[in-house]
């Protein structure tokens, strides 16, 4: 298994590593800003099973993906002002904006659905990876009900024996999972994490849009 320590910063190489093992088909666990997550491209539909069978979901679940910039959110999805104005302000950061896929937008691996979960981590290997690499799914490294990780050492042994690489970049500096906030018809919170329901309310809605519902 390829080893990759951050902890006391990174390099190009470092980053082109571990991009070769995700174009290579392979999976690997990697710090985020919020918690340890594991890593697939979100193309390839082999490595999203091995992450979907990992993280005991159906794929009729699609993992959120994580993307480097606005313009490759807009490359997937469509977003209104509301998704925008929470995009500016938490973006890059502990927001997942859930937003309706784009028609005719690249293909994705088990991505059928018309809604998508799009995130950018404010994490600077994690988007140097995905420029690298390209877009990723990168759910926290937990099975369903256990703690995410915040740190390599709290993740357990058999998610670490299942991948091909792992980062180690010490703490993950929230230590929480992203907010999720589905952007459809109206707004609605669907995990209040880093960010609090108050706070997006605020972001998103001007005062004759409506409430959030929580």
């Amino acid at each position: 298994m390829l080893r990759i320590n951050i902890m006391a910063g990174f390099d190009p190489t470092d980053v082109q590593r571990a991009a070769k093992v995700l174009c290579d088909g392979g999976i690997g666990i990697i710090p985020t800003d919020t918690v340890y997550g594991i890593a697939a491209l979100a193309r390839d539909a082999t490595a999203v099973s091995r992450v979907l069978d990992m993280k005991r979901r159906e794929p009729g679940k699609p993992l959120p993906v994580q993307v480097a910039s606005m313009r490759q959110a807009d490359e997937l999805a469509v977003m209104d002002s509301r998704a925008r104005a929470l995009a500016a302000r938490y973006w890059p950061g502990a927001l997942t904006l859930v937003v309706p896929r784009k028609k005719g937008g690249p293909h994705l691996a088990f991505q059928e659905q018309g809604n998508i979960g799009l995130r950018i981590p404010d994490d600077l290997f994690c988007v140097s990876l995905i420029e690298h690499a390209g877009y990723l799914v990168l759910p926290s490294a937990n099975p369903p009900g256990e703690n995410a990780p915040d740190r390599l050492s709290a993740v357990r042994s058999d998610l670490l024996e299942a991948v091909d690489f792992v980062v180690d970049g010490g703490v993950c500096p929230l230590g929480n999972e992203s907010s999720v906030v589905e952007v459809v018809d109206g707004v609605k919170v669907l995990r209040a994490g880093a960010i609090t329901t108050d706070e997006i309310k605020r972001v998103a809605l001007a005062p004759d849009e409506g409430a959030v519902d929580a």
